[in-house]
């Protein structure tokens, strides 16, 4: 909690804020977006606080599971024993004043403490969910989600968000919000429909098309203006799914295309997914369609974070590099039961 050394002030205007939504309970605020759609992908939770996490994420709909395993994992790296230089304690990170607030024994062992995890996600999520009810006037004239504000009432203080109503200009606030963003987009575990050996790429709520195959003008310095494959508008960290079943035959960085996954479909057919954030396939690995092999990001060339999807046809056996002839994906997949 860097906001704890700042300003007196901040402190204060919480405290005098906070203490009525307090009295006001746990209650949802179902009318707030959240960044990111989708369930909690429990394996990727470290099994001993996947319960836990889990039952943090019911406390509130504005603060989902996935948002409470996105802070863990970047304040402490899930070491219930952390102590930063400033004295934030435990798996959560707490600061013994606001301990003392929301500190409760969760698991009945006869002490609440922040180094104790069941503690301290429960104390976490209580924590949010009061922040999600303080930044609640802010969501609409700033057009960010509660639990974007949230973030950002955690890093700079709530004073900054009345201050500004909205995230406020600092540097290290708004990196920390997208850092959590992104964080929170690899713990969901979005399902995506298989048809026969054919899925989509995205998921659901991430396959929202923007520039499409062929002829375009340049969006960026250094952009083709003959586009290869279809673009889709996907946040930072979404997973990436197999389109089909195959052989990965390429995985690592491309000019133009940043981290790039090939997958070879079979019969002269290869599937390619650029500008990822994180590639989680080897070349040679077999894998099926609505596998996740990789997450959603900007590397590359291009104009911010995107999934560039593409079809190539005719490759020889064996595929690699930028072999076969770029088709349109979007009728490609169609007659394979995936539209868009």
């Amino acid at each position: 909690m860097k906001w704890i050394g700042g300003l007196l002030l901040g402190v204060v205007l919480f405290v005098v804020m906070l203490v009525p939504l307090l009295i006001q309970g746990a209650q949802s605020l179902n009318d707030s977006p959240n960044p990111l759609t989708g369930s909690l992908d429990a394996a990727s939770i470290p099994q001993e606080y996947r319960d836990y996490v889990i039952a943090a994420g019911n406390v509130c709909a504005d603060v989902p599971a996935a948002a409470i395993a996105a802070q863990i994992e970047h304040e402490s790296g899930w070491n219930p024993r952390a102590v930063s230089p400033v004295g934030a304690q435990g798996i959560a990170q707490f600061m013994p004043g606001t301990w003392a607030t929301y500190g409760r024994d969760v698991d009945k062992n006869g002490k609440a403490s922040p180094f104790d995890p069941a503690d301290a996600i429960d104390a976490q999520a209580r924590f949010m969910c009061a922040l999600t009810r303080f930044v609640q006037p802010f969501v609409a004239a700033s057009g960010r989600p509660a639990i974007e504000l949230a973030w950002a009432a955690y890093n700079a203080g709530p004073a900054r968000i009345t201050q500004y109503a909205g995230i406020p200009p600092f540097t290290e606030t708004q990196n920390y919000v997208a850092k959590l963003r992104e964080s929170m987009a690899a713990f969901l575990a979005d399902s995506v429909p298989v048809s026969g050996s054919w899925a989509p790429p995205l998921a659901k709520q991430h396959m929202i098309p923007t520039s499409p195959f062929g002829p375009r003008g340049s969006p960026c310095a250094g952009c083709s203006s003959n586009h290869q494959g279809q673009d889709f508008g996907a946040p930072s960290g979404a997973t990436i799914y197999a389109a089909c079943d195959g052989i990965v035959d390429f995985a690592g960085q491309m000019s133009g295309y940043g981290n790039i996954t090939f997958v070879n479909c079979g019969n002269g057919i290869r599937t390619g997914y650029a500008h990822q954030s994180a590639i989680r396939v080897q070349v040679g690995q077999k894998v099926e369609a609505g596998d996740g092999i990789g997450a959603v990001g900007s590397t590359g060339v291009g104009t911010g974070a995107h999934l560039h999807f593409e079809v190539r046809t005719g490759a020889p056996a064996g595929g690699g590099g930028l072999s076969g002839t770029p088709t349109d994906p979007r009728p490609f997949m169609a007659k394979r039961g995936v539209t868009w």
